[in-house]
This record gives structure tokens, C-alpha cells and sequence, in this order.
């Protein structure tokens, strides 16, 4: 069976390209996780909790400096959120995000011994892949549990492309639109990583909507119509920050994306102008007593328990999980074995330093490189990632448990929930890292 798992990869789309342009089938684990019903709805409801108190965070950072000192903006990202909102708040926002977490689900303490990790509310990853993954464990897994259990029933879970498709059309009507065209949007001169939207956009014309893939410089004003290549588009989905979007333009030229700043302020882009708080550091307003007003009893507890403590990196004095009074990096030099610094706004697990990994003098070297780039990290209380046990084939034809550490991510709207697994042998755990996908079933 581990034989087939490539053939059966390159079948279902499972593969991300080189640098060359080469293709690298993604690795899939032959155990899958089964999401029951009490656990689906617990996190179905802690992660829409959770967004609730995201959609606080645009609001907020208009109206509150100290906000936007923990949410800092590059100042053309700043101008075209300005833009966007210069009629007052704009309504409504449509955002995709996925909520990245320690979450595993055959403990039995699943439901309290979790932390959420980070939100994505751009470059989320998964809109094909978590769907094909359990295309291929069907093909590949479930008839073989079947042979040994034949009464076993699964069910597939919430489809993310569905998800996607009915936050589109609800979005498309509430801005007085129809929705029957729509471009996803993409770095098109780049071949290296991922290529899930070729794949979506095919799904999407199945299922009768005009979907194409396009690059954000393609974006033009027609006839009071934002257009691809002459065609009308009446949304556009993006996978990347507005920022990455200036770099496809050398930054001196920010005129070539004037058709996508029209479509942020005519709010025709999921995930809207919000998506550009998918800091790192969004979960100080959520640990930081200074912002706790904001939000609701509810939401608070939510924090409480299952948001990591995390502070924007700067000279100041704020306070520690106890809620003392303490200087930010004299107090990240003393705690380095229960902290961890990750950039603020990188993502692919890049420049993630777990304290326990290093020696104090090398910890202290990267806080004050940090120091000296105020605002662009952030430090975050460690936590465990579990690791389970796995099939692996050896080179000798015997197949072993081996343990990988594994953590999930959550994309949850009213309409549904879909979930990301991945695996990897780093504890920082992501498929650019060369880790790999969990297909997550229901029982039926």
C-alpha cells in the first residue's frame, strides 16, 4: 500500500513544484484521523468564537492607536486599508481564514489540552489540497479497512471548496452582486511551491460557476466592470498579503495593481481588506490586558484557555502570563526554555526559534537582532505538539511506527468546517518544510 501512496498522489493533485519547476508528490499518512460528532461541534463553535473576535480587530485598529501598534502596517498597506474604508467600517467582510492549532482528536483530553497557534487569514493552503486527500485515502485506505471491518462506515468531511463557494455567493449578494464570474488570484510568473488553484477553478466550473486563474497585474477598469482579460469578474479570491502583492511589482511601480486596489474598495476580494491581520501578534490584543475590554465574557474564556500568550517584540514594559508588570526582553531573556520567537508576518515555519533548542548565548543573539528590528517578531509561549505514530516503509520492504509531530488547522464558517492535518518529523510542522497531510474523516 505505502508503494501506491505516489502513483496515488500524482492522480489526486498531491504534488508542489521546485524551485526548477520540478514536481514533488506531497506525502500523505496512511493512518488517517476520524472527527466524531461531539468533537466536530466543539471545534466548530470555538473557532467561529474565535472569529468572531477577529472581525473586532479591523474596527479596532482604525479607531485605536494602540492597536495599530501591535498590528503594524506597512504604510501603502496602510493607505489602501484607508481606502477601503473611507465611507466609515466596510461592510460586510468576507474572510477565508484557516486557524492553525495543537488540536489532535484521539486523546482523551482533546477537548482542553489545545492551543491555537496562529491565525491565516491569507495564504491559508489547502483550498484543493485537504479535499483531495481524503479523495486518495479512498481510494488507497478505506477499501482496505473495509476488508478487515466491513461494518466501518466513513463520512467525508465539509468540503473547504464548498465552503468557499457559499461564502462567495453570500458575499456576491450582499454587495448587490450576482455572483457568476470569479478569478482566483495568484503570483502567475512564479512556478515554485503549491498549485491548488488550477485544480479549484476546475471544481468551480463543474458546479456552474466561470472561474479562471489570473495574475493581480491582469486586474483592469472596463466600463465601470473590473476585468480579466476582458471578462467581467464579479469576485476575486486571493491566497496572498497585499504586501507580497507590491513585491510582483518591484514596489515602484504600485500603479499596476490599481485594478486590484478598485476591488478592495469596491469589496470584491476574499478574503477582503481585513485578511491583512493575519499577524502573528493578533494574539497579543487577545492575552494583553490592555485590550480586554474589547471583547465579550465569552470570548474572553476562550482566550484564557486556548490562546497563547504573545507579545510584538519592542522596547517597553508590558506583562507576562501572570499579569506582572515586566520588561518585554528582559523578561524574554530569563524565560527562554518556555518561549519561542517566530517572525510576525512570515509564514512556511520560517525563522521559528524554540528557547528550549538553544543555548542562551544564541537566544539572546536573536532578540537583539530583533531588537534592532523592532516590531517585526514576535516572542510566544512554547507549547507542546504531540506526536503520533505512523506507518513507514524502510528501504528493506518492513514497515515500522515511527513518530511524527502532528497539528491542525481549522477552516470554519456558518456553512461549515473543514480541517487541515499535517504531519512532520520538525516541530515546526508544514508542508513547504517538506512535512505532511492527515486526511481527516467522520464516522458515518
Amino acid at each position: 500500500m505505502l508503494e501506491r501512496r505516489e502513483t496515488l498522489s500524482v492522480k489526486h493533485g498531491m504534488s508542489m513544484f521546485t524551485s526548477k519547476g520540478q514536481p514533488r508528490a506531497i506525502d500523505v499518512q496512511m493512518r488517517p484521523w476520524v472527527l466524531d460528532a461531539a468533537q466536530k461541534k466543539f471545534f466548530h463553535r470555538a473557532c467561529r468564537l474565535l472569529r468572531s473576535a477577529l472581525a473586532r480587530v479591523m474596527p479596532l485598529y482604525l479607531s485605536d492607536p494602540a492597536v495599530r501598534r501591535v498590528l503594524p502596517l506597512e504604510p501603502l498597506e496602510h493607505e489602501w486599508m484607508l481606502s477601503a474604508n473611507s465611507g466609515g467600517v466596510q461592510r460586510p467582510q468576507a474572510v477565508l481564514d484557516r486557524l492553525d492549532s495543537t488540536a489532535t482528536f484521539a486523546c482523551s483530553d482533546w477537548r482542553d489540552n489545545f492551543w491555537f497557534l496562529e491565525p491565516n487569514s491569507v495564504g491559508i493552503g489547502g483550498v484543493h489540497y485537504i479535499q483531495a486527500t481524503c479523495e486518495l485515502t479512498k481510494d488507497w485506505v478505506i477499501p482496505a479497512l473495509h476488508r478487515t471491518v466491513p461494518d466501518l462506515r466513513f463520512v467525508f468531511p465539509d468540503d473547504i471548496r464548498q465552503i468557499l463557494l457559499k461564502l462567495m455567493v453570500r458575499h456576491a449578494r450582499a454587495t448587490g452582486r450576482r455572483l457568476r464570474r470569479v478569478a482566483l488570484l495568484e503570483d502567475q510568473s512564479v512556478s515554485e511551491g503549491t498549485d491548488e488553484f488550477a485544480s479549484v477553478a476546475r471544481q468551480f466550473n463543474l458546479w456552474g460557476i466561470k472561474a479562471v486563474t489570473a495574475d493581480p497585474r491582469e486586474i483592469t477598469l472596463r466600463r465601470d466592470e473590473l476585468t480579466v482579460r476582458s471578462q467581467p469578474v464579479d469576485l476575486f479570491y486571493r491566497d496572498t498579503e497585499i504586501t507580497e502583492m507590491f513585491e510582483m511589482t518591484g514596489r515602484k511601480s504600485p500603479n499596476l495593481l490599481d485594478g486590484l486596489r478598485q476591488a478592495f474598495v469596491r469589496n470584491q476580494v476574499i478574503s477582503s481588506i481585513a485578511g491583512e491581520f493575519d499577524h502573528k501578534s493578533a494574539w497579543e490584543l487577545f492575552t494583553n490586558p490592555e485590550f480586554s475590554r474589547h471583547f465579550t465574557l465569552r470570548q474572553k474564556n476562550l482566550f484564557r484557555k486556548h490562546i497563547l500568550w504573545t507579545r510584538l517584540l519592542w522596547e517597553r514594559r508590558t506583562t507576562d502570563r501572570q499579569g506582572k508588570s515586566v520588561d518585554l526582553f528582559c523578561y524574554a531573556r530569563r524565560n527562554r526554555e518556555s518561549l519561542v520567537i517566530k517572525p510576525n508576518r512570515m509564514y512556511g515555519g520560517e525563522g521559528v526559534l524554540f528557547g528550549h533548542q538553544m543555548t542562551q548565548k544564541s537566544w539572546e543573539h536573536h532578540l537583539d537582532r530583533a531588537a534592532r528590528r523592532p516590531s517585526t517578531h514576535v516572542v510566544q509561549q512554547a507549547t507542546q505538539v504531540r506526536a503520533e505514530l505512523f506507518p513507514v516503509a524502510s528501504r528493506d520492504g518492513r514497515v515500522r511506527l515511527e513518530p511524527f509531530y502532528a497539528v491542525t488547522g481549522f477552516a470554519a464558517t456558518r456553512d461549515g468546517m473543514a480541517v487541515l492535518g499535517r504531519s512532520s518529523k520538525e516541530a515546526v510542522v508544514n508542508v513547504s518544510r517538506k512535512g505532511g497531510l492527515i486526511a481527516i474523516w467522520g464516522l458515518g
